[in-house]
């Protein structure tokens, strides 16, 4: 039972069941949910992985949306239940908006400038973030805001993301964790 045993569900994160917030990530609903996640997911991360280097980018994602799960469960009741990598597709969102912000990547002459990837980043979520009765607004939300907390940190390590030891242990990283959270998962 994949979904029994990867979802987020409230009150088994409450109660020590870390590994949900990654596993739940890789869960859908139907194919529809799977493509959109995809192709999303795909568009946001190219960017992060140009800004960030593949491996980092991926890492920072699969961390900034495990964040925005654990977030998302304590904002709701402990009933609360969710699958899908929306939560990181936003994560992908916030991590390019905060480090191209924080970082000052656009042109700072005008505060239009100076705000526009807040807003662009504010903007994309709304437009792409919100949905029909079983969208999980929240998670969407919470992972943007982590993604962007994330990518405003990952700039004070900015001269050292394309060192490819670091790409190459961060990718591991993040593959390692997916796969460690699921084994945990099923060992439960």
């Amino acid at each position: 039972d994949w979904r029994g045993a990867g979802r987020v569900d409230g009150a088994l994160i409450r109660a020590g069941e870390w590994w949900r917030t990654v596993t739940a990530l890789t869960l859908h609903g139907s194919l529809r949910h799977l493509v959109g996640n995809i192709i999303f997911g795909a568009f946001f991360g190219f960017f992060a992985g140009r800004l960030l280097g593949s491996g980092i980018a991926w890492l920072a994602i699969l961390l900034t949306a495990a964040c925005g799960n654990v977030l998302n469960m304590l904002l709701l009741e402990s009933t609360h239940k969710s699958i899908g990598a929306s939560t990181a597709v936003f994560a992908a969102l916030g991590i390019v908006a905060g480090f191209v912000w924080r970082g000052k990547l656009m042109a700072q002459d005008r505060w239009s400038y100076r705000v526009g990837p807040i807003v662009g980043g504010l903007a994309l979520l709304m437009y792409t973030g919100t949905g029909d009765a079983n969208t999980d607004i929240g998670a969407h939300l919470m992972g943007f805001l982590c993604g962007f907390a994330g990518g405003m940190l990952l700039i004070k390590i900015r001269d050292q993301l394309h060192n490819p030891s670091w790409q190459k242990v961060s990718a591991a990283m993040a593959l390692a964790l997916l796969i460690g959270a699921w084994f945990i998962a099923f060992q439960r």
